[in-house]
């Protein structure tokens, strides 16, 4: 990424051109309108508090804002933003007036297109913001200066590097986002979790094909994971998804209305799957290790019963899971019956239909089942899901339309929910 310098010089790597188009598609912004409602429950701070705890559990969301005005030009932000009483509670006499605060602006989009005195058409060219960014300073400070009436305002102090109070100028962004207006001013509202931290490099504990932390967000999110749930992985390798799992529980600001946990199923054995490391994973982290890692096949009775032991021998809130694509099924040497031959998530299906019949389910009703489906190319969502007889054995229907994750050429992984029917 390209960036400008004190000295408005651009530094560092820029993007190949070739990746461009990507780049830009992938830096979406979406604008959210809270419904209005005469529900004194979801008041709209109530509604902003729930923004800002999705926020905080979205591996697929960097930051949150809250939108205080748009505009044509800084002066007109600053005008807005002092008619609304954006500001007030930074305010002298406001209620965190000793709040100390930061203007940082972030261009986006194209540069600026000018012509050349012979008449051809040259394009200025524009930073763009990836992970690691700075302002344009000189930028920076015109357009803070264009606001000073507002700035003046603020009682705290100025601190750039952890601000109590993070505001943003946004130059740039697509018009269909934020009304035809090329300017905005924000505060910014929550960030997504660090999910660099538990990429596969940073474990202790990594398996041949570990799963990658945004999936891992992703499936605990889509399974609708409460703080207080109890977690199944019945493939769960190096436990990737339940790393996500206990970190949404423990960072969550809801208060925990039971003590919730994970339990962890994995066939491979200690020398490919070492579950003194998964714990040490865990805890390196600050993190609730799983209430069990067994060393057990998923398929078989027995294994399924000491997971349900682990948690008072009761039913899972859900179940996430990456099933394996061809890989470790060869490291399992016992089977209940002659349907090993069958994918492992339908296999799975079989046998939770098996304890259900026999009041003994593996997921309680109303819980979800989200799994990572592969289908290869030439093969339809449709001829990859479990078979319907496994399905209803179980109790489960699909929920919702799958997502498909591409992986290579000849294979993707459509993401698919299951909700447990009585």
């Amino acid at each position: 990424d390209t960036v400008q310098n004190q000295s408005d010089e651009m530094i560092g790597e820029p993007i190949p051109q070739s990746q461009v188009a990507a780049y830009e598609s992938g830096m979406q912004y979406l604008k959210v309108n809270f419904p209005h409602t005469d529900d004194d429950v979801y008041t709209t701070g109530a509604l902003n508090h729930i923004l800002q705890n999705t926020i905080q559990r979205c591996s697929l969301v960097r930051n949150g804002f809250l939108l205080v005005a748009n505009g044509n030009s800084y002066e007109e932000l600053a005008i807005k933003a002092i008619d609304y009483g954006s500001f007030n509670d930074i305010m002298e006499g406001g209620s965190n007036q000793d709040a100390t605060w930061s203007i940082r602006l972030r261009r986006y989009g194209p540069g600026e297109e000018s012509v050349n005195a012979d008449g051809t058409k040259r394009s200025t060219k524009q930073a763009r913001y990836g992970k690691n960014v700075r302002s344009p300073l000189t930028d920076e400070r015109n357009a803070i200066f264009a606001m000073k009436d507002m700035v003046e305002l603020f009682h705290g102090r100025v601190n750039l590097s952890k601000p109590d109070c993070k505001i943003y100028l946004f130059d740039g962004l697509k018009s269909a986002t934020v009304d035809d207006s090329i300017k905005c001013l924000a505060r910014a509202i929550g960030k997504g979790p660090k999910v660099s931290i538990y990429a596969p490099k940073t474990r202790i504990c990594v398996t041949t094909t570990p799963l990658c932390p945004i999936a891992a967000f992703t499936l605990c999110n889509v399974a609708q994971l409460r703080p207080h749930f109890t977690v199944l992985d019945p493939f769960a390798g190096s436990c990737a998804s339940l790393l996500a799992a206990a970190h949404i529980a423990t960072n969550s600001a809801q208060p925990k209305k039971s003590q919730g946990g994970t339990v962890s199923i994995e066939v491979a054995h200690n020398g490919l799957v070492n579950r003194d490391d998964i714990v040490r994973d865990f805890e390196t982290r600050s993190l609730d290790p799983p209430l069990e890692a067994i060393h057990g096949d998923c398929m078989l009775y027995e294994t399924r019963k000491r997971a349900r032991q682990a948690i008072g021998h009761n039913s899972f809130d859900c179940i996430v899971t990456d099933p394996p694509y061809g890989i470790r099924e060869k490291f399992s040497d016992v089977s209940e019956d002659d349907g090993s031959s069958l994918p492992p998530l339908t296999q799975l299906f079989y046998a939770m239909g098996k304890d259900r019949a026999m009041g003994e389910p593996l997921l309680k009703v109303g819980g979800r089942l989200v799994a990572f489906i592969p289908v290869r190319k030439g093969e339809t969502l449709e001829e990859c899901l479990p078979e319907l007889q496994a399905r209803e054995e179980a109790g489960l229907v699909i929920e919702g339309e799958g997502r498909e994750q591409v992986l290579n050429d000849i294979l993707s992984r459509w993401l698919v929910s299951f909700v447990c029917v009585s």
